[in-house]
Formats: structure tokens, C-alpha cells, sequence
């Protein structure tokens, strides 16, 4: 097996397509000139096209073991990214050339070495009719066709179980060469060759050809198109279920069943809150606004953001607090929500519009209340069409520290990376600062970065000038960080890093490398310049720091499995022509549910066959790395809420299944979710009362 290189996989996947391509127009070619070969003008001629045919079937079936090569190397990323291939693809264009070898070649030398004592004789009645047979002119044609199938499976590739897609894709190959068939073995049912069509008659069959062709083409773009459009309302309930390797679970119905086939009520959603008596510790209000907002380089947003701000303030609280945070929408025409992102907070507080709430309408207000019960850095953020309100400035920073906060004089930035649409176009930037921002901390003073990723795309950042430690990976804390220096920090969308230092005497620079002259100097006093790192090597989380007892791991029994392939194809969403982001070949809402039962132990795959990176997260829990690319982690124990899986990656995770709800997981580029790269984890006897849908005001992305 060949080893995977994770930066090249775009590469391996483009060879692979192009010798399927090749494949398909070398033997579309070769067929033509084979249906041809019997209407030589003489029979030299004849004899010196099957010279050149013989070398071009020679040359086509070289072209297999090289498909079978580029399938091989992407074997080599595992099994999910070569099956369909290797099972479907190759065998469509291994077997026809199988038969050109064995029927077509062997006719082909024949005509070749044979004597022509006039060269300028036609062929005769019976080596046309040689030269016509189906055994010279259809395992090319059969290849073709193969070759032409075996590339859709590209585009439009099945996932695992194969069993059906295979049937299915060897019928409809089947049946076409066996209609095929008949029409050669009827050009030589005579005494001389059926001549080819010509004028008028070719022009109605090449018409009849493509009308047909056409017309199932479009049958079939229809019929997507209507199956892809949302239903004006709609409940997550409404969702085909999946239960992985596991057994099976009870489902969603008002009375379902419970031990010894007793029913049991459903719980509502609903009634999953946070507190609802006791004085806060903390209390905050939110309120949303439409405003015209400045960066700092005095480029305009048109926004909505929280509290007047760019981003929204920071909340802090400390770990054990009964937090409660009221949202106020005074926006003209925005229903919006709070999602908790990273906190593991009871299901009806989650903040998903159509799945835990309503979402809030303009004039409306909405009260949310849960308990501190992790420490780290968080953020909050819209989830009601969130692939645009997030975007245009509706989220902030949430911080809950712990009992003992740290040293007193401790220096804390906390930055969020965005992505803003202005006035001046597309402008990257750290909180609302997309100019370079200066900051003065004496030297000796313990820094702690909090960086949130709040863009769709993954983003690279840096730190100059000093040893640094990575204390925190999305609010989880390293076991045993060491010094890193000259390294690269490539964050996911959603995705948070603690970096910790002590200020040095000289300056210290943060950066965003996709805005590097813009970022964090910071100086002890206020004095000095410092460039930008720009070329290291990329920090791995999955071999830093130092291993501890974790209570469960690669070698624990798991009571339910699944896996979720990320791919691509062309198709509808929503009655619209996209490039769809699909999990498991399909997208929201045709994905069906993952079902689990509270207790259960649940490991989850994620192989990403697509071209672009996934940030996948999981709502209401926190999930640990148990593997990636087949490699199992060696440093401190990676706990993630939000796994960022690069193209060509695979994935194993696992999570404790102990936070009963509906839960929204999806892909944080919120373009991606918008778009159906969205799915739902729901517990056994769980369900919500809310809908979704154009109709209801609620739009869960």
C-alpha cells in the first residue's frame, strides 16, 4: 500500500481523474475507427489500419493497470477512498478490455499480416464482413461505454454499502451492450456489410441519439430538482434514522418503547433547560441591531452585531457559575438565536432555530440560562441563518475561567479572525482590526492569546518573537504544552488555540497569514518593529504535549458506530444548482438522523473525500481523537468540540453519549451547512416540538 501524502491527495485525485478522462476519449476513438475499419476503400488500407488498430488496443490496455495504479494511491488514503473505484470503476473498463485482448487483437493481426496482391482492390464482401464482426468492433464499444460510466462514478460517487450501487451500475452497463450487440450482429446478418447511415438518415439518427440522451438527462435534473426543495415546513422528526453498528433504538413518537417493551413518554426538547430558579452569578443582555460599522482601516460593514459592537462583547464568567443572558432582537427584519458554541449546555439552550427554539423575532426577546460547567475559550454566535448573520457580525467571545484564574498581572488578548464583507470588498481581520494594532505589555509579564477562528475557511497564524506554549485546544487544556517556536498554526473555522508566553524585551507579532500586515504587535515599550513569521512548518496537536489516562480510547468497546463520508457532487438544494457538500452521498434533510441512547460509548469515523477542508461540529459534546490518517495520537489527549478534517483525512472520534437532545453537527463553513453538510445526533425517546422551513421562520443553518 502506497503512503498517503495529505498535501498531495488534490493531486492523486486529478491523475486519477485524468486517466479515467484519457481512458474514455482514447477508447471513444479507438471504437470509431474500429466501426469504420470494414469500409476501407481497399483492402491495403485495410490492412494498414489494423496495423495502427492493433498498436492503439495495445496502448488502450496499458491504460488499465495505469487506472489501477492512481486507484492504488488512493487506496492508500484508506479503503472509503479506492472501494467504489476499485469494485465499480475498474472492473467497468477491466473486463472489456479483457475481451479486446483475447477477440479484438487477435482478428486485427490477422488482417494486418495479411498478403494484398492489389493494392488497389476494395475488400472484399467477406473480409468486410470480418472486419465488421461484433467480435472485432464491440468489446471497444463495450469499453467505451464502460469507460464513460466508470467516469460519472467519479463525479457522482456512491458510498459504502457498494452492493446496490454496483448492481445497479453494472445493469445499466449491461443492458446498453447488449443493445449494442443486436445492432452489430444485425450490420451482418447479409451476404456484405449494412453500410453506415449517411446525409439525411445520419443526421435523424445522431438527432434521435442526443434527443434521447437529452431527455433523460433532463428527466433526471428534474426529478432533482423537485426532490431537493425544503418543504415550506418541516421537523427534524420527520428524518429517516440510522442506528450505525449498533442495535437498535427506540424512536421519536409521543409514547415509544422502554424496557420490557413498556411505553415511555417522549421527552420534549423543551423540557431540557438550564436552571429556571436561582439568582445568576452571572447575567448578561445581548441585544441585536442593524448598524454601519468601521474597521480600524475605516472600511464600512454593513452589519448586525450585538450591543453596538464589532464583534460582540465579551462575555466571562467562571467555571460553576448559573450564567443567564437575555437576547433582545432590535433588528428590522433578522430573526436570530444564541448558539453556545463549544459549551456543553442542556439541549433547549443550545440555540438552534427549528431544532431547540423559535427563533427570535424582531421586537421579541429570549432568555438563556445553564451552568458553567467547562472552562476555556468559547464563543457565541447566531444559528439562525447563520452562513450570513455570523458573517455580517452576529457573534462574540465567551470566556469561562477557572476558580483559580492564574497570576494576577496575566495579560490576556482575546481575538477573534473574520472575514467581513466591506465596502473596499472582502477584508480579513482580528476583532475589528484590520490595520495592524499596537499594544505595550512590560517585559516579564505573563501573555495568554485566546484566538478564535470565527471565519468559514481554515486559517494559518503565527507568532513571532518569543517561545510560545499551546495550552488549549478549543477550550480543552494540553497536558504537559512544551515551547514551540517557528511553527505554523493552521486553525478551522470555529476552532479555538490558548497560546501562553512571557513577554520578552523585544517585540512580539501575532498574524494572520491571510492578512500578515495587518495582526497583533506587541511591545514592552511601545517601541520597536518586528516582521511577520511567514514560512515554518505546520503545528501538529496530535503529537504535542504528553499522554494521560483518558476514560475511554482506541482500545474501548463501543456500543454504537458510524461513519460519515464528506464528499462532493453536482446536484440541487433546494430547488437551486449548486456543487453540493454531501455526508454519506446525501444532504439536509435526506441525511438521515444518528440515533444513540444516553450512556452509550459512540465512535465516529469521518473520511473527507471532497476538495476542501471540513471544520465538522458536533453540538453538546465534546468529542477525543482517537486516530487520524490511521495514526493514533501520541501527545496530550486531543479533546475537540470542533474537528477540523482536511481533504484526503480520515478520522476516528469518539464521544460519551450524555447529553440527551436533538443536536445539530455540521460543517462549519457555514456555507457548506447552508448548503446540506448538516446532520442530527438524537437520543432514544427524544423529541422537538419546533419546525423549520420558509412557513415557520425558522432557518436551522
Amino acid at each position: 500500500m502506497f503512503e498517503p501524502s495529505i498535501e498531495l491527495y488534490d493531486d492523486q485525485v486529478n491523475n486519477d481523474f485524468t486517466v479515467a478522462i484519457l481512458q474514455l476519449i482514447f477508447w471513444a476513438v479507438l471504437a470509431r475507427r474500429l466501426y469504420r475499419l470494414p469500409f476501407s476503400k481497399t483492402a491495403h488500407k485495410l490492412r494498414r489500419s489494423s496495423r495502427r488498430l492493433v498498436v492503439g488496443v495495445v496502448v488502450g490496455a496499458l491504460l488499465v493497470p495505469a487506472r489501477l495504479f492512481t486507484i492504488l494511491v488512493m487506496g492508500g488514503y484508506g479503503p472509503q477512498f479506492a472501494a467504489d473505484r476499485l469494485w465499480i470503476g475498474l472492473p467497468l473498463v477491466a473486463v472489456p478490455t479483457i475481451f479486446a485482448l483475447v477477440l479484438t487483437l487477435p482478428r486485427l493481426r490477422r488482417f494486418a499480416v495479411a498478403e494484398v496482391a492489389d493494392r488497389q482492390a476494395p475488400p472484399t464482401p467477406e473480409q468486410r464482413l470480418r472486419a465488421a464482426a461484433p467480435a472485432v468492433t464491440l468489446p471497444a464499444r463495450a469499453m467505451t461505454i464502460g469507460a464513460l460510466i466508470a467516469f460519472a462514478r467519479l463525479i457522482f460517487a456512491p458510498t459504502p454499502p457498494l452492493f446496490i450501487p454496483a448492481l445497479l451500475t453494472f445493469a445499466v452497463a449491461g443492458g446498453w451492450i447488449l443493445v449494442l450487440g443486436r445492432r452489430h450482429r444485425a450490420r451482418t446478418a447479409g451476404v456484405d456489410v449494412r453500410p453506415m447511415p449517411r446525409g439525411g438518415a445520419r443526421t435523424r439518427r445522431n438527432l434521435v441519439g442526443t434527443v434521447t440522451v437529452l431527455a433523460l438527462v433532463a428527466v433526471y435534473a428534474a426529478w432533482d430538482w423537485q426532490t431537493s426543495k425544503l418543504p415550506d415546513s418541516y421537523s427534524m422528526m420527520d428524518h429517516a434514522m440510522t442506528y450505525g453498528d449498533g442495535p437498535e433504538v427506540s424512536g421519536h413518537g409521543h409514547l415509544a418503547a422502554g424496557a420490557g417493551g413498556a411505553k415511555v413518554p417522549s421527552v420534549s426538547v423543551a423540557d431540557l433547560t438550564g436552571p429556571r430558579t436561582g439568582v445568576p452569578d452571572k447575567r448578561f443582555t445581548l441585544t441585536a441591531t442593524d448598524a454601519r460599522m468601521k474597521l480600524s482601516s475605516s472600511a464600512e460593514v454593513d452589519a448586525v452585531v450585538f450591543n453596538g459592537q464589532l464583534p460582540g462583547p465579551e462575555l466571562r464568567v467562571r467555571e460553576g457559575d448559573l450564567v443567564e443572558v437575555t437576547l433582545v432582537n432590535r433588528t428590522r427584519d433578522v430573526p436570530t438565536t444564541l448558539h453556545w458554541h463549544g459549551v456543553d449546555v442542556p439541549n433547549a439552550e443550545d440555540g438552534v432555530a427549528g431544532v431547540t427554539q423559535d427563533a427570535v423575532a424582531p421586537g421579541k426577546s429570549h432568555t438563556y440560562r445553564w451552568v458553567a460547567g467547562q472552562t476555556g475559550t468559547y464563543w457565541y454566535h447566531s444559528h439562525q441563518q447563520s452562513s450570513v448573520q455570523v458573517r455580517r457580525g452576529l457573534f462574540g467571545p465567551l470566556v469561562i475561567e477557572k476558580a483559580d484564574p492564574g497570576p494576577a498581572n496575566l495579560k490576556e488578548f482575546t481575538l477573534a479572525a473574520h472575514v467581513w464583507d466591506t465596502d473596499k470588498g472582502e477584508i480579513s481581520s482580528l476583532n475589528s482590526y484590520d490595520t495592524l494594532r499596537r499594544e505595550t505589555v512590560p517585559a516579564g509579564t505573563p501573555v495568554r492569546i485566546r484566538l478564535v477562528n470565527s471565519d468559514n475557511f481554515l486559517k494559518t497564524f503565527t507568532l513571532a518573537g518569543v517561545p510560545f506554549k499551546v495550552t488549549a485546544l478549543d477550550g480543552n487544556d494540553v497536558n504537559a504544552p512544551t515551547e514551540l517556536s517557528k511553527v505554523k498554526l493552521p486553525l478551522g473555522g470555529g476552532g479555538r488555540y490558548d497560546l501562553e508566553f512571557v513577554m520578552p524585551a523585544g517585540p512580539v507579532r501575532f498574524a494572520d497569514l491571510a492578512a500578515p500586515d495587518a495582526g497583533l504587535l506587541i511591545t514592552p515599550d511601545g517601541k520597536g518593529e518586528l516582521a511577520p513569521l511567514l514560512e515554518a512548518p505546520d503545528f501538529d496537536p496530535t503529537r504535542y504535549g504528553s499522554p494521560r489516562p483518558t476514560p475511554f480510547g482506541p482500545g474501548s468497546d463501543f456500543d454504537r458506530s458510524f461513519q460519515l463520508i464528506l464528499d462532493n457532487k453536482p446536484g440541487f438544494f433546494d430547488g437551486t444548482p449548486y456543487y453540493l457538500w454531501t455526508v454519506n452521498g446525501s444532504v439536509f434533510p435526506h441525511i438521515p438522523m444518528l440515533m444513540v441512547r444516553e450512556g452509550e460509548l459512540v465512535k465516529v469515523t469521518v473520511v473527507n473525500r471532497s476538495f476542501l477542508e471540513h471544520p465538522l461540529h458536533l453540538h453538546g459534546h465534546r468529542v477525543l481523537v482517537l486516530s487520524r490518517n490511521g495514526k493514533p495520537v501520541t501527545g496530550s489527549p486531543v479533546w475537540l468540540d470542533t474537528v477540523t478534517v482536511v481533504d484526503g483525512e480520515t478520522y476516528e472520534l469518539a464521544f460519551k453519549a450524555d447529553n440527551p437532545g436533538v443536536w445539530m453537527d455540521h460543517c462549519h463553513n457555514l456555507e457548506h451547512a447552508a448548503m446540506g453538510m448538516t446532520i442530527h445526533l438524537a437520543y432514544e425517546n427524544v423529541h422537538t416540538p419546533y419546525l423549520a422551513g420558509r412557513a415557520t421562520g425558522n432557518v436551522p443553518e
